[in-house]
């Protein structure tokens, strides 16, 4: 449990991410790729430390809204796709999720996943603080 986890797992988990945002942003999504990166997000925001003074939450924040642009147009029967700047954030976030899995001891996963699960039961607000709004 003070280990990563296998190497094999997480060439797993990042392969499946890397190919869900492939995928959606090439016209071809569907809900259970999107509820993949939607877990990736937030377990790569749950895996992180404790946010120190000024660190930068932007990119998580920018990623969430992309994948929540994504479920609008999906809601209003649009066609299953992210924009550039969406994929492109979300890309960031789970490059930085491969080197969290990569280094994190398997027992700061298995939190994670639990508070990632305690999120979704419950219904709760999400974990990430959400974008201010622009200037008028």
């Amino acid at each position: 449990m003070l280990l990563p986890l296998p190497p094999a797992r997480i060439q797993a988990l990042s392969l499946e991410h890397h190919l869900a945002v492939e995928t959606i942003a090439s016209g071809h999504g569907n809900v259970d790729l999107l509820v993949c990166l939607l877990k990736a997000v937030y377990t790569a925001w749950y895996l992180r430390a404790e946010t120190p003074a000024g660190e930068d939450i932007r990119p998580f924040q920018r990623a969430e809204a992309g994948l929540e642009r994504c479920i609008a147009r999906a809601e209003r029967g649009e066609t299953w796709a992210m924009f550039d700047a969406d994929k492109t954030a979300i890309e960031e976030v789970l490059v930085l999720h491969d080197r969290q899995l990569a280094t994190a001891p398997a027992h700061r996963f298995l939190t994670a996943l639990d508070n990632l699960n305690r999120f979704a039961v419950e219904g709760l607000k999400s974990p990430i603080p959400p974008l201010p709004a622009p200037p008028p």
